[in-house]
Parts: C-alpha cells; sequence; structure tokens
C-alpha cells in the first residue's frame, strides 16, 4: 500500500533532527523502494531517522537526500509489538518590562498660633509625575475633620485653604497622592487655640467679655 502520512508520528525532535515513528502493514522492502516517502517531503528531512515498524521486521532506516531512505539497521526480524509513552509539558512565560518612577510630596512647616476662628495654611512640595493631591486635617484620633480638599500641583507645589477646626490638641495636617496613599506625608501635631476674649469698658471700670467687673 502507498505511503500514509498518518502513521508518521514525531518521537522526538532537537537542534533540526526528527526522530519519526512509521507503522504500516508493508513490508520492510516495499518501504524501502524508491519513492515511497515521498509524499512526506514537507516533514522529513535528511538527517532524520525513521524507527520503521513493517509487518516483517523492525528497522532503523537513516533519511538520506530528500526523502531516500537507506537499509538501515534491522532490530527485529519480526514484527513484534512496539510500544511507545509519550508526555508532554507545556511551558508557558510572561516578561514585563518596568521601570521605577520616583513620586515624594514634603509638607512645609505650619505657621503657629492658629485660632479656632481663623484658617489653616497648607503648603506641600512636590516631586515627581504627579497632577494634583489632596489636603486633609485629622483630629489626635485620627479623624478626618477638615477635607479632603484636592490641589492642582504647579511648578512642584500645591496649597489649600482650610477653616480651622475647634480648638484643641493633636491635629496633624496630611498630604496625599490620590490613588496612591503611600507617596503621602503628615505633619506634626499641632493646636488650635480659642479666641482672646477681649476686656471692655463699663461706667469706667474693665468689664471682662461676659459684663463681670475685672478685679485688680
Amino acid at each position: 500500500m502507498p505511503f500514509d502520512n498518518a502513521a508518521l508520528l514525531s518521537l522526538a525532535s532537537a537542534g533540526g533532527f526528527n526522530l519519526w515513528l512509521y507503522r504500516t502493514p508493508d513490508t520492510r522492502t516495499t518501504v524501502l523502494a524508491s519513492g515511497y516517502f515521498a509524499p512526506g517531503a514537507a516533514r522529513i528531512l535528511a538527517g532524520d531517522l525513521i524507527l520503521l515498524q513493517a509487518s516483517d521486521s523492525v528497522a532503523l532506516l537513516p533519511v538520506r537526500i530528500g526523502t531516500a531512505v537507506g537499509a538501515g539497521l534491522v532490530v527485529d526480524s519480526t514484527a513484534a509489538p512496539f510500544r511507545v509513552n509519550r508526555s508532554a509539558g507545556q511551558r508557558f512565560s510572561v516578561r514585563q518590562a518596568a521601570s521605577a518612577v520616583a513620586m515624594t510630596v514634603l509638607l512645609a512647616p505650619l505657621a503657629g498660633g492658629i485660632l479656632a476662628t481663623g484658617t489653616v495654611q497648607a503648603q506641600a512640595a512636590v516631586a515627581g509625575p504627579v497632577a494634583e493631591v489632596s489636603f486633609s486635617i485629622r483630629s489626635a484620633t485620627g479623624a478626618t475633620v477638615r477635607g479632603p480638599q484636592t490641589a492642582t500641583v504647579a511648578a512642584g507645589a500645591a496649597s489649600a485653604s482650610f477653616p480651622a477646626p475647634t480648638a484643641g490638641s493633636g491635629y496633624r495636617l496630611r498630604v496625599e497622592v490620590p490613588g496612591n496613599p503611600a507617596v503621602a506625608d503628615t505633619s506634626a501635631p499641632f493646636n488650635i487655640s480659642a479666641p482672646f476674649a477681649l476686656l471692655a469698658e463699663n461706667l469706667g471700670t474693665l468689664a471682662v467679655e461676659q459684663g463681670g467687673r475685672l478685679l485688680l
């Protein structure tokens, strides 16, 4: 019978060399005939080896020029059953190129003597590809009491203004990059003072803000 391409199985392949298994009911003599493997020219290359399981023998056939094969080596003069167990593993890998991008934010020192009736002026120096930052004021317990307020970065700086929170201590100002809270800075604790009470004159005497007399 003619060459059966489906019966030609690859057993190993490396560096341009292929080891094939070919099973056929034809005899070894029929397979060795000129042009038998010609229909497999697209797969078989010179230098390959074909492990032939013919009807009358098992042999190793070297592929010469084109698809012509040599007489090879007869391994067995009978067609003993031949079994090959094959396993395969699929390899998968991903490469991703990355580069580090430096981003920093740094708060400027706060002005002292902030009153509850005043304002808190926040300023920050910004480095890296940052378009905007977010300012907020937090209490001693970490709760946000003012903000967050988004500010645009221009010439490496950003600023915001908040109404001062109620009088108290332990407040902190915080600035961070929206969506990237790891790029942030928090101020040292600061205090908010109650507004000063002014003395008033009442019928020739000094009075405190509530109207009572001031005793000297």
